[in-house]
């Protein structure tokens, strides 16, 4: 990440702490019991294949995991319950999208 990058995060971040009201789409702020279910390896590695190859299907993000469907489909559902992803039907495909720009773990 740059250092122009981070400090354009480090502004959502604060804005968004300040103003979460304006910014629900962006921002998603764990607590640790939400920490456990959705900061897996295996279900950051989905969030940040969907942002940056943008699969056409739940079908092709598996093959760019090299990961059962199954696991996949299971693990989407979870990031989309706690609102990190989405699934948007596009004809006979459900193609998955990444929802919020920034996690934020508070250490407090």
């Amino acid at each position: 990440m740059t250092e122009k990058s981070f400090d354009a995060v480090e502004k959502l971040i604060q804005h968004s702490l300040n103003y979460p009201e304006l910014t629900p789409d962006k921002l998603l702020v764990m607590d640790e019991k939400l920490l456990t279910k959705i900061a897996t390896p295996a279900k950051m590695e989905l969030v940040k294949v969907i942002k940056a190859k943008s699969p056409r299907s739940v079908g092709e993000l598996a093959r760019l995991v090299k990961r059962p469907v199954e696991s996949v489909s299971r693990d989407l559902k979870t990031l989309c319950f706690h609102g990190l992803v989405e699934l948007v039907q596009a004809g006979k495909e459900k193609k998955p999208r990444t929802v919020k720009e920034v996690l934020v773990i508070p250490l407090k």
